[in-house]
């Protein structure tokens, strides 16, 4: 990651990070759902990655980082959009991961540990 092409924000209570990679001109924008304190089993991750679905996603698609054991939702904008269309869409990145941080993970793990 490039510091300089990296920047951080909260919009609301949503913890929501921009990269911007001059060499493919893409913006991406990451909005943080759960940071874990030591390596997921893989069976935790597979019951996250099965609640994704259009309707929950905000758009974005899930995304786990193993360097920061950090899960997100991220969409990438590889084409210049206006204003409120930008405004709008990262709104819904940012809601759908406090949904995802609030329900999602909680029911994913319930799931796993019933099994």
């Amino acid at each position: 990651m490039d510091e300089k092409n990296f920047v951080q924000a909260r919009i609301g209570e949503a913890s929501v990070g921009f990269e911007f990679d001059e060499t493919d001109g893409v913006l991406s924008c990451a909005a943080l759902i759960y940071r874990f304190r030591r390596e997921p089993a893989d069976v935790i991750l597979d019951a996250l990655f099965a609640e994704e679905s259009e309707a929950n996603n905000g758009g974005g698609r899930i995304v786990f980082d193993s360097e920061t054991l950090s899960l997100y939702l991220q969409r990438d904008f590889a084409e210049k959009i206006d204003g409120a269309s930008f405004y709008e869409q990262v709104n819904a990145l940012a809601l759908a991961s406090m949904v995802w941080n609030g329900e999602i993970v909680e029911h994913a793990a319930a799931k796993v540990s019933a099994s």
